[in-house]
């Protein structure tokens, strides 16, 4: 028995005195609420930081990855509470059951195949090597499956892929009970490969780069329950591998045909309509499995299937026609061509006499699993009816209204670069996914920004736009390689680790960016870009999302039609565009001009709204750039306005007499002199429109800089 008399413990009097404040989770978090802390009070700033959103794209909260030296990572979930009336955040988990990590990746594809993974790095590898699938995770780690609510994946196809330790078999363990719980239509759990390390996931299959078709085999690899002993022998006779030539004798009649970079891709007669897919495309295979079974009542062995899809791939590139394969747009020598995506695989087809939807068009359009419809455009419409939608100034609608003509544009070989900015509350995610809509639709409507140019190659070969939600800042390399994504250019890189064999990307792609804070900081990236500042929505212009979304839908096809005037238009008039200077967008210009007419606009209203633009964003990028205007400073002031001559060591100690201290600390000023000389490279556009001529010329030993005043 204990003494009653005992001396209470400094921790016991603490917790009788102290009452809990009354606290209770707010979900979704709603726009009112504040900003989520950026660094955790111990933890410091996190490493990743992962959304997790409801089913109709709301953010339930956030889980926080802390990589700690010398003792490993730690995870934080962070969430909103309502506390004593106040919104507050708090490094708390929600009460369970908790939410899973994507699901609104669920709602937006309701139809396919969901992939379970155990945490988010491991969800998010997933979704880049497995396209065609819905990848997912809890919160918590492998001890906490049973504390998610799973009843979302009622009726699906579901995947385990557990990691290769024992916490993953217990995680996979766990899921498959909580999934038969809630009523999956299938579950079945991978074997995970044999020469793996401890701890393997899907992470490391991306690091060790796996290619989605090796992924897609490995997911689609699961085998049925093996049968008992007493059955085996009798079983095995009865499914014997099917003949490589039944398999191959049951494709007759599709139209094998290869890319100019020798890809190899098959056309299919399916309910009436073609379809083009790549041989190496799970959506190719599965026809052909489903083609066999049709023909033979058997299925089809993996590795007579992998035979029999060698042999298709040598057929096409070998004896196929080669084409031109398009993704959303594309073109004849008449016509520019814009993919509807929808079930039936129609087109519009665009000329100079006007627009029409074709059941069976002549090109060769591909899709990717994430690409969703277009709505049937509408005649008669004015493109001006969507005005009250945009909450920005009339020069930038013209500009939104112009990125979109030619973001749908099948001749382009380069787009401008849409650069949503304004305060929180602007509507900046809800605008972009507006325009992704009427331009590309997607089941993932908006992405992070990515690590690194192979990230980008890849997103490039499955849309045709790039949408970057919420970019708070713009890394070097990222800046140039979206220069060259709008302008047109290459990317390559090495398919597999272990061999030489190439992967790349050519082409362009339309990119929309949006954010807080200016996207354009970079001369570069601001000549090719169109930044348009939104206003903020106030509580009074405000009004509920779903009341906006379904004015959006009732508009929507008649705005496809508008701008799809504008496009016929163009080609109408293109040939007697003639612009008396050229920006570096030139034919982006010479298209808005010649599409003026077709919708309702002034011949010259354009171009003036477009050099504003231009001219705004430049000396918004001018006067971020402490060298450009260092050397302004130096040339027009102190040096009267005369043209200047020396060498870089000789101009970068004149102009840090000028700067103030503040400026020679930060990091936007070059510390070394070599850094300066390519600063200098970097701020001459910037200088040429402030009339200061930036020159280099080597004259013997030296190497000089000429200021010229223009």
């Amino acid at each position: 028995m204990s003494d009653p008399f005992a001396r209470i413990k400094k921790d016991q009097a603490t917790k009788s005195k102290r009452t809990q404040p009354c606290k209770v989770i707010v979900n979704p978090v709603p726009d009112e609420a504040p900003e989520p802390p950026a660094f955790h009070p111990k933890l410091g700033v996190p490493s990743y930081r992962w959304t997790y959103r409801d089913l109709s794209g709301a953010v339930l909260g956030y889980i926080c990855r802390f990589d700690i030296e010398g003792e490993g990572k730690s995870f934080r979930p962070l969430c909103l509470f309502r506390v004593e009336k106040k919104l507050r955040w708090r490094w708390e988990s929600w009460p369970q059951p908790r939410p899973l990590y994507g699901l609104d990746l669920l709602a937006n594809a309701p139809d396919a195949s969901v992939v379970i993974v155990e945490g988010e790095k491991a969800a998010d590898a997933a979704r880049q090597l497995l396209l065609q699938h819905v990848c997912i995770s809890s919160s918590g780690g492998s001890n906490a499956a049973k504390k998610a609510d799973w009843s979302a994946l009622h009726g699906r196809d579901v995947v385990i892929w557990p990691d290769a330790d024992e916490a993953g078999e217990k995680f996979a363990g766990e899921v498959k009970a909580c999934l038969d719980e809630v009523g999956v239509a299938s579950v079945v759990v991978l074997d995970v490969p044999e020469d793996v390390f401890k701890g393997w996931d899907a992470a490391d299959a991306l690091h060790d780069g796996w290619t989605c078709e090796q992924a897609d085999a490995f997911v689609c690899s699961v085998s049925e329950a093996k049968p008992s002993d007493g059955e085996a022998q009798e079983e095995a006779e009865s499914k014997r591998p099917a003949p490589r030539s039944s398999l191959l004798a049951a494709a007759d009649g599709i139209e094998l045909w290869h890319s100019p970079q020798k890809e190899a891709f098959a056309t299919l007669n399916i309910n009436g309509h073609q379809e083009h897919w790549a041989v190496s495309s799970t959506r190719f295979k599965h026809w052909l499995v489903g083609r066999y079974y049709e023909e033979t009542g058997a299925a089809v062995s993996s590795q007579v299937l992998s035979d029999a899809l060698r042999v298709f791939e040598v057929r096409a590139i070998e004896q196929g026609a080669c084409y031109e394969p398009f993704l959303r747009t594309g073109k004849t020598q008449d016509a520019s061509w814009l993919d509807l995506g929808d079930e039936s695989w129609r087109a519009v087809c665009i000329t100079r006499d006007g627009w029409e939807v074709v059941d069976s068009p002549p090109v060769k359009f591909v899709r990717k699993p994430t690409m969703t419809a277009l709505p049937e455009p509408c005649k008669g419409q004015m493109i001006e009816e969507m005005r009250h939608l945009i909450n920005a100034e009339d020069e930038d609608y013209k500009l939104i209204i112009a990125w979109l003509i030619a973001s749908l544009w099948g001749r382009s070989n380069s787009y401008p670069v849409l650069a949503l900015g304004g305060e929180q509350g602007s509507g900046k995610s809800t605008m972009a996914r507006l325009l992704r809509s009427l331009s590309d639709p997607c089941a993932v409507a908006a992405s992070s920004l990515p690590k690194d140019e192979r990230d980008l190659m890849v997103m490039a070969q499955n849309g045709h736009v790039l949408n970057f939600d919420n970019v708070s800042k713009m890394e070097n390399w990222l800046s140039d390689a979206i220069c060259r994504m709008a302008t047109g250019s290459g990317f390559i890189s090495r398919k597999l680790h272990t061999d030489g064999d190439a992967y790349w990307f050519h082409g362009s792609r339309p990119v929309l960016l949006n954010g807080i804070p200016t996207l354009t900081e970079r001369a570069d990236l601001a000549e090719r870009a169109l930044s348009v500042r939104l206003k903020r929505i106030d509580e009074e212009g405000r009004q509920p999302e779903d009341l906006f979304w379904h004015e959006w839908e009732r508009l929507k096809p008649g705005m496809l039609g508008a701008l799809l005037d504008g496009l016929s238009a163009a080609i109408r008039n293109i040939d007697q565009v003639h612009l008396e200077r050229h920006p570096r967008m030139a034919d982006f210009a010479r298209l808005m001009v010649a599409a003026s007419s077709g919708l309702g606009w002034e011949d010259m209203e354009f171009l003036e709204a477009y050099e504003s633009n231009r001219r705004g964003t430049i000396e918004a990028v001018f006067e971020g750039d402490p060298v450009a205007v260092a050397i302004h400073e130096f040339v027009m002031g102190q040096h009267g306005g005369e043209n200047w001559m020396g060498t870089a060591t000789e101009l970068y100690g004149e102009l840090i007499k000028l700067v103030s201290d503040q400026i020679r600390s930060s990091r936007f000023w070059p510390q070394k002199v070599n850094a300066f000389g390519n600063a200098v490279d970097r701020a001459a556009p910037l200088l040429r429109s402030k009339r200061i001529q930036v020159t280099k010329k080597a004259t013997g030993s030296k190497r000089l800089i000429y200021l010229d005043v223009i």
